[in-house]
């Protein structure tokens, strides 16, 4: 018994040693990253903005059924909505000689939307974060309206009121122009308008500024996170990637393919990773299959980031009733099975990725709530072993064929008790 003891003992030592030498960079990248002892959980949804009056309503009664499930501080969930603040003015834009582009604000021309988001920030439940001046390119989309392009139809045949969201997906992209594939960045000069633009308004219509953004279809470059960077935009939203443009078949192409959560750019820029996805309007990501990627982030000691589009709540009655009451029971599965479970927005993740750790702050209704602890150093030694596991197939085997997979089990299994 001795012996064999002995011979495993060698073999997981000479594959450690093996590893390192071999993963030694990917091993000190992963043991740096941000690990949290507390799992904070994020609602992240997209293209909340204008639209039809009754999408005042149902935001409403999501809003008000976020305010039912409370987290282990007895703060509400919170829905960090990524808010569109304009959308053409169709009619405007076909009336002028010069094709120029105009735009309807969320504020002014839809008051009954902007009140719902109102008063969901006084409850608590609603913290707005900038997702694009428009969902599309103003330019392109008026150009190609004063040439009778076919994708325009809709939106000429209902000038007063057009659903933006019906829109040919290259058409959608709001920092590249998509009226032709390959797609095309825009100019520095015009990103920069575009976004000084959507900061003031921001401003203007939620009473603080914008710390965080995310990219309408994660389409966007360098000079797009410039231009963030000199509106004092700290943080970025991600799918776990960014995107450049789309190709001649209408393929996105990343660069980078993979982000992790607290990783910064050139301009320290901290980027969020969604992780957990949940669009049961689409027939996929169901609460069941987000419960299990929610798992999967936990044992990793990551943030729970949930990402759900506006329109699973904004299509039919039916569809809108069964979405909200599935994201109640996936919060609700969350908060009891997970222990000391922390909601927050965004924007606060990235305070406290940005070294602001005692405290923290909804800046849209004055709230606060006690900061969040780091993990204890064995509970990130498990979750960094899950965290190579999950990401990296390879060393996976290898685990297995060494047999390294058994006390890794172990330390893994006994670090989540920690939590």
């Amino acid at each position: 018994m001795l012996i064999v003891i002995l011979f495993f003992l060698c073999l997981w030592l000479t594959a450690l040693t093996v590893l390192w030498f071999w993963k030694k960079p990917l091993f000190i990248a992963t043991w740096r990253e941000p690990y949290f002892a507390e799992t904070p959980v994020l609602i992240e949804s997209d293209d909340w903005g204008p639209g039809g009056d009754y999408q005042a309503e149902r935001l409403r009664n999501l809003l008000g059924s976020l305010a039912t499930t409370r987290d282990s501080r007895g703060r509400c969930a919170v829905l960090t909505a990524d808010v569109v603040l304009a959308v053409p003015d169709v009619a405007k834009i076909q009336d002028d000689a010069d094709n120029r582009y105009f735009r309807k604000r969320l504020d002014t021309d839809f008051p009954e939307i902007f009140e719902a988001m109102r008063s969901g920030m006084t409850q608590g439940t609603f913290v707005p974060q900038l997702h694009g001046l428009e969902h599309l390119n103003g330019e392109a989309f008026a150009k190609l309206l004063g040439d009778g392009d076919s994708r325009l139809n809709d939106a000429r045949a209902h000038a007063d009121w057009w659903d933006w969201e019906s829109l040919d997906s290259p058409l959608q992209g709001h920092y590249v122009d998509g009226s032709q594939l390959p797609t095309t960045p825009i100019a520095e000069n015009k990103a920069r308008d575009i976004v000084e633009t959507a900061g003031r308004l921001f401003i203007e219509m939620f009473g603080q500024p914008t710390l965080t953004t995310v990219a309408p279809c994660y389409l966007w470059g360098d000079a797009i996170e410039a231009c963030w960077s000199e509106q004092r935009i700290t943080a970025i939203q991600t799918a776990g990637y960014r995107c450049l443009g789309r190709d001649g078949n209408g393929k996105y192409f990343a660069d980078p393919t993979l982000i992790r959560c607290g990783e910064r750019n050139r301009y320290d820029q901290v980027y969020l990773v969604r992780n957990v996805m949940f669009e049961p309007t689409d027939g996929k990501h169901t609460p069941d299959s987000a419960y299990a990627e929610a798992l999967a982030a936990h044992r990793q000691a990551l943030p729970l980031t949930i990402s759900t589009h506006k329109y699973n709540f904004t299509r039919s009655d039916t569809q809108c009733r069964d979405s909200i009451a599935g994201l109640q029971r996936l919060l609700s599965r969350i908060c009891t099975t997970l222990p000391h479970v922390r909601f927050l927005a965004s924007p606060e993740l990235a305070e406290w990725l940005n070294g602001n750790r005692n405290e923290i702050t909804n800046r849209f209704n004055g709230e606060t709530w006690q900061g969040l602890s780091q993990a204890s150093q064995y509970r990130k030694v498990g979750a960094f072993l899950y965290r190579l596991y999950y990401r990296h197939p390879k060393l996976a085997w290898i685990a297995y064929l060494s047999g390294l997979i058994f006390p890794a089990w172990f330390v893994c299994a006994t670090s989540t008790r920690d939590s």
